[in-house]
């Protein structure tokens, strides 16, 4: 596979540059004044046969963040006291007693471990693995262990275990494998990822509206019909006053649901980068005469000013991300409805494609001493746990948390056909959230293009390009 030349030329010094950048932006997170390690201390008494394999007691230090979104000490995100803590624990005295091994946790007291990377950047070791929301940054300074080379003892390429190929490309850099998410731990069948619509359903049934679930369900879930039934959710009846649809987020979502992709491969096998495509035309161009003839009926507002519309009967619609509806809206809604991207003519039906910033996962540390010992801990602790082993038991899971089971079958559809938007590198997001000014403003596609598009392409190169030998591969070997 060739890449495009013009693209190529003093790229190996711009991968120079941009490690030494890339290991500055994480020393910028770090904190003057840091939070001292909280540590679970697991302690558990190893006994285990000669036939089994052996890591002679090795302490295996798994360092992970506190977790924003709890508001009390966690492990690996479920909360103190919850079951899933407890059989979490329990799996940790089995790992011990397995393979003769002392498993520690030690929770950072800072957002993204900034903590941890002055030690890092000195050579010194602070612990074997991390579990941290968006491990990319640490990935590109060189602070993670390679795991193509644990294949043996991790198998990443295991979709039903660490999630499909859009998971794994958080962790990729030049096509090489650095973390893996645990995708079948209940709840987190969810991404960071703003390509869904919170629909309030108490004003759907009130005012007799189509749920839009059962377009979905009635396989017309698609630009045409949404833009139809856009007027019809606007609400003005003197004492309830709601606007049908908020768009919070960019339109990257409506592109891929167009069919869009990071790159295209021509015949001769030349990869191209593609944010210039005409199904990305065609998607702005929708959303600009969208957003024109029914600005009436759609609003722009971001996540904060969103948010108590919402949930207070203002919006009957609004874009989202689905760990955002569980974090914010789950718990004060009486009933609310979740349904993607509407389908573009380019897109696959049913196969809800979306971009995500980030999400949850295990890597290890470039400077373990028992890289090993650090592989076989991770995908241990990444199987199923008791009573929760298959998709349906998953699914009964969610059910604590939605209302309709169609929110959950599409959910677990979404999830599996996730991609990693590159945050932070290529600045997708923020191209495509340009775009949806642009749009806004009634510009065209060809006006937002012409002044954009070289510069996200080069971007493109120099961050997914590398990546696609990999991806390419995956793809062809999962079918």
């Amino acid at each position: 596979m060739k890449y495009i030349s013009n693209f190529r030329k003093g790229l190996d010094m711009k991968r120079i540059i941009a490690f030494i950048i890339a290991a500055i932006m994480v020393f910028a997170f770090c904190a003057c004044g840091q939070t001292a390690s909280e540590e679970f201390s697991l302690d558990f008494n190893a006994g285990m046969d000669d036939s089994k394999t052996n890591f002679d007691g090795y302490e295996c230090v798994i360092m992970q963040n506190h977790m924003a979104e709890t508001a009390d000490t966690s492990l690996f995100s479920y909360p103190s006291g919850t079951l899933l803590e407890d059989l979490l624990l329990q799996r940790i005295k089995d790992i011990e007693n397995e393979y003769n091994c002392k498993v520690k946790v030690k929770t950072d007291g800072t957002v993204r471990i900034d903590s941890i990377v002055p030690v890092l950047a000195s050579g010194s070791y602070v612990a074997d693995v991390l579990f941290t929301s968006g491990p990319s940054t640490f990935i590109r300074a060189g602070f993670m262990y390679p795991l193509d080379v644990l294949s043996d003892y991790i198998d990443y390429t295991n979709t039903e275990k660490y999630g499909g190929l859009g998971l794994l490309e958080q962790g990729l850099y030049n096509s090489t494998p650095y973390c893996v998410t645990p995708a079948m731990w209940p709840g987190k069948q969810t991404t960071t990822s703003f390509g869904v619509f919170a629909v309030n359903e108490n004003l759907i049934t009130r005012y007799g509206l189509t749920d839009p679930r059962d377009i979905v369900e009635s396989g017309e879930w698609t630009w045409e019909t949404f833009e139809s039934i856009i007027p019809d959710y606007q609400i003005d009846d003197g004492s309830v006053q709601a606007t049908a649809c908020n768009m919070t987020w960019s339109i990257m979502d409506f592109a891929m649901m167009n069919g869009a992709d990071y790159y295209t491969i021509t015949s001769d096998g030349t990869v191209l980068p593609a944010l210039d495509s005409e199904y990305i035309a065609e998607a702005i161009d929708w959303c600009s005469r969208l957003f024109t003839e029914h600005k009436d009926c759609i609003t722009f507002l971001d996540h904060g000013g969103m948010l108590d519309l919402f949930l207070n009967d203002g919006i009957v619609m609004t874009k989202t991300a689905v760990d955002h509806i569980i974090r914010f809206m789950s718990y004060k809604m009486d009933n609310f409805g979740v349904v993607p991207m509407p389908c573009g003519p380019h897109g696959t039906y049913g196969k809800w494609v979306n971009a995500y910033n980030e999400n949850i996962a295990f890597s290890i540390l470039y400077n373990t001493n028992e890289p090993v010992c650090s592989a076989v801990v991770i995908d241990e602790l990444c199987e199923a746990f008791p009573g929760y082993e298959t998709e349906e038991d998953l699914k009964a899971y969610m059910r604590s948390i939605f209302f309709d089971d169609r929110d959950i079958d599409f959910i677990m559809n979404y999830f599996e056909n996730a991609r990693w938007n590159y945050w932070g590198h290529a600045s997708l997001e923020t191209f495509f959230n340009n775009a949806k000014t642009a749009a806004i403003s009634g510009k065209s596609a060809t006006e937002f293009l012409s002044a954009n598009a070289e510069r996200i392409n080069n971007l493109v190169v120099e961050n997914i390009v590398p990546n696609v030998d990999f991806l390419e591969s995956f793809k062809n070997n999962s079918k």
